[in-house]
This record gives structure tokens, sequence and C-alpha cells, in this order.
């Protein structure tokens, strides 16, 4: 091998290193060959059959039940859904779907367990020789003060049965893998198109799903009622279809593929879901811990769709150190709620810090871009001219609509002819003819009671003038932790592990840690109101003209 070319090989290998060392994949040296599947069976007892190439996470394995599922038709749905919906209108190569991603969380939900296990069982040996040494008088204050937040040292039992149990892996990788599976056309910009809670409520007897999907969905219909005044106008989310698509896929009698299988898989992706009596899932008591691999503060899901989303739209906004956050997770059992929890070591909370940033600043510059809220808006104000019209609750009905089928689906179901929806529709999918800003709010939410806005007088005055608007707001903030105050106890599941000088673990707060936790002056409400270039009836509109107007009339109106 000449010189040249052996240069260039190792710039290659070196750069295929550093791209998939952070996602816990092992990279031999002399053949750049992956060793991910010997690396996984090894410590979660699954037997991996084959490998899919990815352009984010290098190489996924999968096992044979995962093959399965990756086959169904439901899934394979995903391939029809976009990722990150009208953001190709901005970013052209953010084209990625919810395939691609349901398959990188699956996969980044795998390395996580890995490390919880591997981590878990250092830290326990580390503990056992550090208690082994520890003076007789500090060892009863040691075990009081490690169970004041939760205990590091009551989770060998659940370890024991986590290492042992291939199922337990299998769930958590089919909960990553699936819990997008429900997702509408446009992924959450059509949610406004979903049926209502009191629909679901009242079609329940006749939709084909487990029992205990139905009661699990009646005692939210109940809860809701009693907690929101109008609950039943509220309108579904896609964890309810995603929830009738995972029963509906597992329904054989297989190992890995069968009812109690989805019915785990459903719990772990919905806490309200109980898992199946006397399995694998109920038995371990590691159903909380699961769902906050998968969708947590701290979860596998973000992971992927910000570093996924970032490479596809070409921006360095959403990148941070995934590898040393997952190096860093560890687990805990809080005796109080009898569950055990992810935690993080103190060595990880930088890394931990920069993932929450990089979330507040895709947030910003991303997917709430004004080019995107206007599409939003497009569809908001498409909404609410279609009247009546829903997505069909039957699962078989449901499964037919993707990004291409919506539009035909929608205008077959309108009687109207002319219909103002109809023409924005079209205007939006097929033509790229979008609403245009005239006026923005940005306030810190530490302010937003005191400061005085004007959405409510320019949303008025534009429709006393005809002109179709319509406000799309969202509140940023870089996390949903809940702040406390120096003596309140924490309310954050999240705890971070601490060594002391003895060696032992502690478990303290993230608050403690972290000061973009307590961070609320950066929590920021952004108004945006878009208008239409048209009238109902037709009737061009001039947007500079609409927003020259506001200027003068509502903005800063003149004073005669």
């Amino acid at each position: 091998m000449s010189t040249g070319i052996a240069a260039q090989r190792r710039t290659f290998l070196n750069n295929r290193v550093e791209s998939v060392y952070n996602f816990g994949v092992i990279v031999s040296a002399t053949t750049g060959s992956l060793s991910a599947l010997s690396f996984f069976s090894e410590s979660l007892n699954l037997k991996f059959v084959g490998k899919v190439r990815d352009p984010l996470h290098d190489t996924i394995p999968f096992t044979w039940a995962e093959k399965q599922v990756m086959g169904h038709s439901a899934f394979q749905r995903l391939r029809r859904i976009q990722q990150t919906a009208f953001i190709k209108y901005v970013f052209p190569g953010a084209t990625h779907t919810r395939f691609e991603h349901s398959l990188g969380v699956m996969h980044l939900a795998g390395i996580m367990l890995q490390n919880l296990v591997s981590n878990q069982k250092r830290m326990l040996a580390d503990l056992d020789n550090a208690t082994a040494n520890l003076p007789q008088l500090l060892q009863g204050g040691s075990q009081i003060a490690e169970m004041h937040y939760g205990s590091v040292r009551e989770t060998r039992e659940a370890l024991d049965i986590l290492q042992s149990d291939a199922r337990l892996a299998q769930s958590v990788r089919f909960a990553g893998m699936l819990h997008d599976v429900g997702h509408a056309p446009f992924s959450h910009s059509c949610e406004r198109f979903m049926p209502t809670w009191g629909a679901l409520e009242l079609a329940l007897s006749q939709l084909q799903m487990p029992e205990y999907l139905k009661t699990a969905f009646a005692a939210k219909c109940q809860r809701l009622k009693k907690e929101i005044p109008g609950a039943t106008e509220i309108r579904i989310r896609h964890e309810v279809y995603t929830l009738m698509i995972v029963a509906k896929i597992f329904c054989e009698d297989n190992e890995f593929l069968d009812p109690a299988m989805g019915q785990d898989v459903c719990a772990i992706i919905d806490t309200s879901v109980p898992p199946f009596p006397r399995g694998a899932l109920e038995k371990s008591g590691l159903r909380s811990l699961f769902h906050e691999i998968v969708s947590g503060e701290l979860d596998v899901d973000r992971m992927d769709y910000l570093l996924r989303d970032a490479r596809q739209c070409g921006v360095v906004y959403g990148l941070f150190d995934a590898g040393r956050i997952l190096d860093s997770t560890g687990f805990y059992f809080q005796p109080m709620e009898k569950k055990f929890h992810l935690a993080i070591r103190r060595s990880g909370v930088s890394a931990f810090e920069d993932y929450l940033r990089a979330r507040w600043s895709m947030y910003q510059q991303v997917y709430f871009h004004k080019t995107a809220t206007a599409c939003e808006a497009m569809l908001e104000c498409a909404q609410k001219s279609l009247g009546r019209f829903t997505l069909p609750l039957e699962l078989e009905e449901y499964l037919k609509l993707d990004d291409y089928s919506f539009y035909e689906f929608a205008t077959r179901n309108i009687t109207e002819e002319n219909n103002f929806g109809v023409r924005l529709l079209k205007d939006l999918l097929f033509d790229r003819k979008l609403w245009k800003r005239v006026y923005e709010e940005n306030t810190p939410m530490n302010a937003f009671a005191s400061t005085p806005s004007l959405c409510p007088a320019t949303l008025r005055y534009l429709r006393g003038q005809g002109v179709p608007c319509e406000m799309i707001e969202s509140a940023t903030s870089l996390t949903r932790f809940s702040p406390k105050g120096r003596h309140q106890k924490s309310e954050n599941s999240l705890k971070v592990i601490v060594k002391d000088v003895h060696s032992l673990r502690f478990l303290e707060p993230i608050e403690n840690h972290s000061r973009l936790v307590n961070r609320m002056d950066e929590e920021i409400l952004i108004r945006r109101i878009f208008v239409s270039k048209y009238k109902e009836d037709g009737t061009v509109i001039n947007p500079q003209e609409v927003q020259q107007n506001l200027s003068s009339s509502v903005i800063a109106p003149r004073m005669d």
C-alpha cells in the first residue's frame, strides 16, 4: 500500500472513530469494522442478526424480533412521515423521516441500557470496597445519608434481573423503536386535526384494542374531565394512536412478539398503562427507569433528534457530547416511591448542560424559525376553516394517512366547494405560498405578568379589516425541571451521583449542581402574528401595506 493511500485510510478511520465513539460503538483500528454486535449481545443478553447503516450512528444492529417489527406496514409508514415537517422549507436537507429517527432511538436506548449496566456494576463494586474500608463509626451515617434522596446501594437485585432477562432489554429497545409510530402526517403539525377526548370516549366500545388500553383511556378521560373544564374538547395526541398500533403489532405467539410484550412496551411509553400482570416488567419494578430512558428529561429520543436534525439541517446548534452523557449515567432506588430513576455522575453534568443548551438553541434557531411558524399559522387557519374535519379514530383508516395522502384525504372529506382551508393546504403543501409575519413579541416569562401585549389589539384590528391572520406562540426554556429554593425539597427525579472522600456514592438534587436548571430568566414567550396573501373572497392582500397600517393604527398610533 502506498504512503498516500495509507494516509488517506488512516484519516478515514480516524473520522469514523470520531463519529461513532460517542455512541458506544467499537471501531477496529486496523480494519475499521464495527464490533457493535458483540458489544451489545454480551451486555444485554440479546442476539443480533443483522445491522443497518445510518448516517448518524454509522451502524445500528437489530434482533430477529426487531426485524419483524421493522417490516410491519405500520412501521414502514414512518418512511412517509418527515421528521421535521415544514422545516425543509428553510433547510432543504431536512427531509429525513420518522423511520430513521425511530431506529436511532432504539439504538441509543440499547446503548444507554448497556451503559447503565456497566456503570452500575462498577459503582456497586466501588461501594463495596469503600464500605469495607470505612470506619465502623461512619458506616451507619453513610447509609442514612445515602437514603436521603435515594439509594444507589439498593439497586443490586434490579441490576441482576436486568442482566439476566433478555425480555427487559428487548422491551426498552422496542419502546424506543415504536415511541413515534402513531405520528400523524407532518408529525406534530397535524395534531391540530386529531379527534377530541370526548370523541374517543364515545367510540371506545367500538374500537378494536385490548381491554387494558380501553381502561387506561377511559380513566384518562375521567381524570381530564375532573381537572380541566371542557376537557372533552381537548384533542388527543399521537401517543394514543401509538399505543393502539403497538397493541396491533404484538399479536403473535412468539417470545418477543406476543401480547404480553406489547402491553409492557405500552407501559414503558405511557405510565398510565399497567405492565403485563406478573410479567418481566412488573416483577423487575424497572418501568419508571425505562420510561425515563425513552421519554424523560434526559432521554434518548431527544438525543437522537437533536443530533440528527442538526446534521440534516446543516447547523451546529444541536451538537453535544452524547457519549459523555451516556458514559455518566446510573440509576438509583427511591424508597418512598418504590421506583427506580435515572441519575448522572457529577463528571457528566457539564455535558448534560450542553445538551440542555442544544435543545434551547435548536428550538430558537430551527424548530421555531419564522418560516416554519408561518406554516403552522396556515395550518391553524385551515383547521378552523375545515370545520368538523378530523383524522379518523379507526386505526386501519388512520394508518393509510401520511405526508403524501393527507391532502387527498382532506379534500375528499370536505363537501364545501372553494373552501378557504383547502386553498390554504394547497398553497402550503404544493406551492409554498406562505403567510407573512407582520408582528412579533419576545417576552421573558418572569416579566410576562407585568408586560402589556399588543397581540390582542393587533388580531382584533386585522380581523376587523377582513384579513385572515393567526398568532403562533411558544414558551422556550432550557429545561422542564422544576427549580427549587435553597431549603425546599427537589421535585425532579434526576439526581447527581457524588463521590465523597471515602469513595462512597451519594445522591444530590440536579439543581445543586447545574445553574441552568434554576435559570428561569432565560424562558421566553415568543408570539408571532402572520397574515394571508389574500382574503377569503380572493382579494389580494399586500403584507407590507398591512404592516404599515398596523404600525400607524395599533403599534405606534399617531396622536392627533
